[in-house]
């Protein structure tokens, strides 16, 4: 016969080393397995599990219409659902923002007038920029060499310096767009608070640099303005004045530095303003869960089996028993009809504050109903009472009174031969005696 820890290797060797919940498994578990969602809700199946201190859960959002009303984490490593609220807060958030930015991205992208500024589009915008500025350095070089031959002296070092500090910017930029998208990737795929925290954090990065370049941008278009104007009325030869004119002239890149930072301040604007609706409503998401908890248990508590009851009194559940016990024919026969009366009034009330989502008020009437439920089980059934025997001196009494009453009846019966027998006899004459 084989060994008991020998088999026991085996069954450990052929089963699978860890459970890991699916996202349906998620789903079945809140939309199916429980009474957590009301009539007309939708639930939405989460794509990636979202971590938290170092554990995942599928997180799915329940939605009335277009709302996102509440949230569901079910750990992947158990297939359990969370119900920590500290926990809970994590994962909400996170998901709620993975949602909100998802949108956010989806509608700028249908938007003409508005674009995604994570993109390799931007990132080459600036790469190239970069280049263009660096170009434009010797291209004032050429100007200020020209200045001097036509006896113009003028210092462009201002306007050198500015120039080599923007192509440093403009490339840095290129940079940090292209990393930034990829934290974003790494967000979407991969959602936690911490990969939100430095998506966030580049993107800030971006935009802060963008506005340092579009600062320097307009100081520099305002120290060329300058020199133009120095140049258009200085004494030099018109042709020339011309020429130089048109090596000034603004590179198209950073004419759109303004048109980029406009685009950005929008995005900026509308990611900071989703994530403050997010930020204010996780209470509420936390509550409505809350709420939701109390509505299943309730739920469970009128409809579904319960061990308990059905141990102490063999009625599966509350509703069966609140049926079997007031049924027609059946409702007077228990001993304890005071417990039967408040079991009708306990369950009505129960169902009345569950359909009003009033759950804290119908789980309370629920566990009394359940009390009165054990209360008449335990009293059980009234049992019929044999009549007691009749006394043998009772029957003697009333043998005697018949009796009497027989003798009473003789009596007026026979009046009349009792008087004859009784009245004096007179002797009859004869009328042909001699």
């Amino acid at each position: 016969m084989m060994n008991k820890s020998v088999f026991l290797a085996i069954i450990l060797l052929v089963l699978p080393c860890g459970y890991s919940a699916t996202s349906n498994d998620a789903v079945n578990l809140v939309a199916n397995s429980n009474a957590y969602l009301y009539s007309g809700e939708t639930y939405i199946p989460p794509n990636v599990p979202v971590e938290f201190e170092g554990k995942d859960y599928w997180v799915v959002p329940v939605a009335d219409g277009s709302n996102i009303v509440v949230f569901f984490a079910v750990d992947v490593s158990s297939g359990e659902l969370s119900t920590s609220r500290a926990v809970n807060r994590g994962l909400f958030e996170t998901s709620d923002r993975l949602r909100e930015l998802q949108s956010l991205k989806n509608s700028i992208s249908s938007n003409q007038g508005l674009e995604w500024l994570l993109t390799q589009k931007y990132q080459s915008v600036f790469d190239e920029m970069s280049r263009n500025l660096d170009d434009e350095f010797f291209q004032i070089n050429a100007v200020e060499t020209s200045l001097d031959n036509e006896g113009f002296s003028v210092n462009l070092a201002s306007l050198k310096n500015r120039l080599k500090s923007m192509s440093a910017t403009a490339l840095e930029l290129s940079s940090l767009v292209i990393e930034s998208a990829n934290k974003e990737n790494v967000f979407f795929t991969k959602p936690s608070p911490e990969s939100f925290s430095e998506f966030k954090g580049s993107f800030d990065d971006v935009y802060s640099l963008l506005n340092e370049l579009n600062s320097e941008n307009l100081t520099y278009q305002s120290e060329v303005d300058k020199l133009r104007l120095q140049i258009s009325t200085a004494d030099i030869d018109p042709q020339t004045k011309v020429s130089l004119s048109s090596v000034l002239e603004l590179p198209q890149s950073l004419k759109a530095v303004r048109n980029y930072n406009l685009n950005a301040t929008q995005m900026n604007d509308l990611i900071e303003s989703s994530l403050q609706t997010v930020s204010l409503r996780q209470d509420s998401l936390l509550d409505e869960f809350d709420s939701r908890l109390l509505k299943n248990e309730v739920h469970s508590l009128i409809y579904e089996e319960n061990s308990v009851l059905e141990k102490k009194t063999g009625f599966a559940d509350l509703t069966t028993a609140k049926s079997t016990i007031l049924a027609n024919g059946n409702r007077l026969l228990w001993t304890n009809q005071t417990s039967v009366r408040s079991l009708e009034l306990n369950y009505s009330r129960a169902v009345k504050f569950y359909t009003e989502k009033n759950f804290s008020n119908a789980k309370d009437f629920a566990l009394q109903a359940i009390d009165n439920v054990v209360s008449i089980e335990k009293d059980g059934k009234k049992t019929e009472t044999i009549p007691e025997l009749i006394s043998q001196d009772f029957l003697f009494l009333i043998a005697g009174v018949l009796a009497i009453l027989l003798i009473l009846l003789y009596f007026l019966n026979n009046t009349g031969k009792i008087k004859g027998a009784l009245a004096p006899q007179t002797e009859e004459l004869d009328l042909y005696e001699k």
